[in-house]
């Protein structure tokens, strides 16, 4: 929909805090950050803006860009699971229960599905289910061998389901939204039209991206106008949510550069998020 260029440079001189996607958005699809991005990052932060991340990978995925760019502010992961800083330091964790566990690695084995199970520094897979270490959107996650996912519940912020047969995986799907409903959300997508796969993440219920943003806004004393976040996928939507200034990258899908007050004419390859802090620290500080 977008704002109008007058309304857009009001907006940007409120914004402290610079909330952004990974994959897609703020790296390229080497799972690089721009030259532009690192250079504005360091600027911004020496004029008191702020930056951090939101992203659906875990922890440790991660963690190593947010010491790259020397991020102050806890950054979230796991899709709102965990907020914490790159020492570690916990403001919000949030796990599934042991026995919802138990109740997806079942259904998963009795439907020959495969499966995976995510804490904040890894993915715990079995030899039977090894096809996950291969997902393209799982690329720079650590993965770990093990002989019994049942002896791996414990600290799991999200279980990774994937098969090839529709049907099998809708149908794992809703044995977990019931009874479990109220405890787990379930996410079922197709990965993509020439892997064939379709893909299904648990996680704890109550818990996203949105909740999570909430949460550190607050510890930071912020509101949503002080809060500018950008993305690309439609969990990204989450965010928009929020009701900060919504921006979206060129290569964004359709509904979110819809949705959003600004959309970068620049994708993720081109260094479109150090495009936008360029143009946000242009505003606030340059001067005429």
């Amino acid at each position: 929909m977008g704002i109008d260029s007058s309304t857009l440079e009001k907006r940007l001189r409120e914004i402290t805090l610079v909330v952004v996607d990974v994959d897609g958005t703020l790296t390229n699809n080497r799972d690089e950050i721009g030259m532009l991005t690192k250079e504005y990052v360091k600027k911004l932060s020496e004029k008191g803006v702020r930056f951090t991340f939101a992203t659906q990978k875990i922890f440790s995925s991660v963690v190593h860009h947010a010491r790259e760019l020397g991020l102050e502010v806890p950054f979230i992961s796991a899709n709102g699971r965990l907020i914490s800083d790159a020492d570690n330091k916990i403001l919000l964790e949030s796990y599934i229960r042991p026995h919802h566990i138990i109740k997806a690695i079942k259904l998963a084995k009795y439907y020959n599905a495969k499966i995976a199970l995510c804490n904040n520094n890894e993915i715990v897979y079995t030899e039977e289910n090894s096809a996950i270490t291969n997902l393209p959107h799982r690329i720079g996650t650590n993965f770990k061998l093990v002989d019994r996912l049942e002896n791996h519940v414990n600290n799991i912020v999200e279980i990774i389901i994937v098969g090839y047969d529709r049907k099998i995986i809708r149908y794992i799907h809703k044995r977990m939204r019931f009874p479990f409903g109220w405890f787990v959300k379930s996410n079922y997508f197709r990965l993509s039209s020439s892997s064939g796969m379709y893909n299904l993440d648990i996680r704890k219920a109550g818990i996203d991206k949105k909740t999570s943003l909430v949460i550190l806004a607050r510890s930071l004393n912020l509101t949503k106008k002080d809060i500018a976040v950008i993305g690309d996928w439609y969990n990204d939507l989450e965010l928009f949510s929020f009701g900060g200034l919504n921006v979206a990258l060129k290569n964004a899908v359709a509904r979110l550069k819809y949705l959003a007050d600004y959309v970068i004419p620049k994708t993720n390859n081109e260094d479109g998020v150090g495009e936008f802090l360029k143009l946000l620290y242009d505003v606030k500080f340059k001067k005429n």
